[in-house]
């Protein structure tokens, strides 16, 4: 049985979020593709389609540089270009709010039901109750949040000309990236206001920084060295089609179909990258909430307490 409430050192973070996928990877699979599946593959076809129109006038244009066609082909189309924007951001936010709390949730349920013994109606039902929270969550990082992490950031990056920001760029992105999800874990478990949850977050990080920076930036790095080696296997094979079978030298018509070659294949590439970005998410959302189940447990030895609550039950 995989135990949430357990203390928990840097190795343990890591193996136990590979050993938590080995436990309940298929029940928690199934259930993220069946709740956020419909979301995502429409997503993944308007980016496609926005990506291949693009490349398409792009392609277009070639050989003729004095015609815009990229300004011409946007201005004749802008309600459908305005209300196609809309309708991506709109399906993007939605998406990436059930794909930020859904890891959430399902441990919460993991930890009520002391196992994986529940249905995806009851994932359905504990998103639906949290919608709200959710929104005001996203609405917190967009206007408080995210403006004060940007500010930080380019005095980091403006202090990498005395070296010094280089490695605390590398201390402060998984900090943050902990900070938040260590936030927003107390912010759905514990039902806590917004500017609460940040303070429990930061206390959270606090309590154990370097292990925590360190477990982050691990598990951050291991999911795009993989992300990217995938994405890259593709990408390679279709350059090597598109060089093989395109005459990028030739007459003008040649040259547009080798763009339009190149266009299709970054659009699969970018559509491939989205969908591989919301997959692995989990994984280092998953991790964040082993973390705080742990540090939780540190603080509150709710192991002992459920311990002693059932020798007290058996005696009765």
């Amino acid at each position: 049985m995989f135990v949430l409430f357990k203390k928990r050192g840097f190795s343990e973070y890591i193996s136990d979020t590979i050993t938590f996928f080995k436990t309940f990877g298929k029940h928690y699979f199934k259930n993220y593709f069946i709740i956020n599946g419909g979301f995502l593959l429409i997503l993944l076809v308007l980016v496609y389609f926005i990506f291949k129109v693009y490349w398409e006038v792009v392609a277009s244009s070639f050989g003729n540089p004095n015609a815009n066609y990229l300004q011409d082909y946007f201005a004749n189309n802008a309600v459908l270009f305005v209300c196609s924007l809309a309708f991506f951001l709109i399906l993007a936010i939605i998406l990436s709010l059930l794909n930020f709390a859904f890891p959430v949730l399902y441990l919460q349920l993991v930890e009520k039901n002391n196992g994986n013994n529940f249905t995806t109606s009851d994932l359905i039902i504990s998103i639906k109750q949290n919608f709200g929270r959710l929104l005001q969550f996203f609405i917190g990082l967009v206007f408080i949040v995210f403006p004060m992490l940007i500010i930080v950031f380019v005095l980091l990056f403006l202090m990498i000309f005395i070296l010094i920001g280089i490695p605390l760029l590398f201390i402060a992105g998984p900090a943050c990236l902990a900070w938040i999800t260590l936030s927003f874990h107390d912010y759905l478990i514990q039902k806590t206001g917004f500017f609460k949850s940040l303070k429990n977050g930061y206390l959270l990080v606090k309590q154990q920084f370097w292990i925590i920076v360190g477990t982050t930036f691990i598990m951050a790095a291991l999911v795009q060295i993989v992300q990217g080696i995938i994405t890259l296997v593709p990408y390679a094979i279709g350059l090597f089609f598109v060089y093989t079978d395109a005459n990028p030298s030739g007459a003008n018509a040649n040259q547009a179909e080798y763009l339009s070659s190149i266009g299709i294949l970054m659009t699969v590439i970018m559509v491939l990258s989205i969908l591989l970005s919301y997959f692995f998410n989990n994984f280092l959302i998953l991790n964040q909430g082993i973390i705080y189940y742990s540090v939780r447990e540190e603080n509150e030895n709710n192991t002992t307490k459920s311990q002693i609550d059932l020798i007290g039950a058996e005696s009765e």
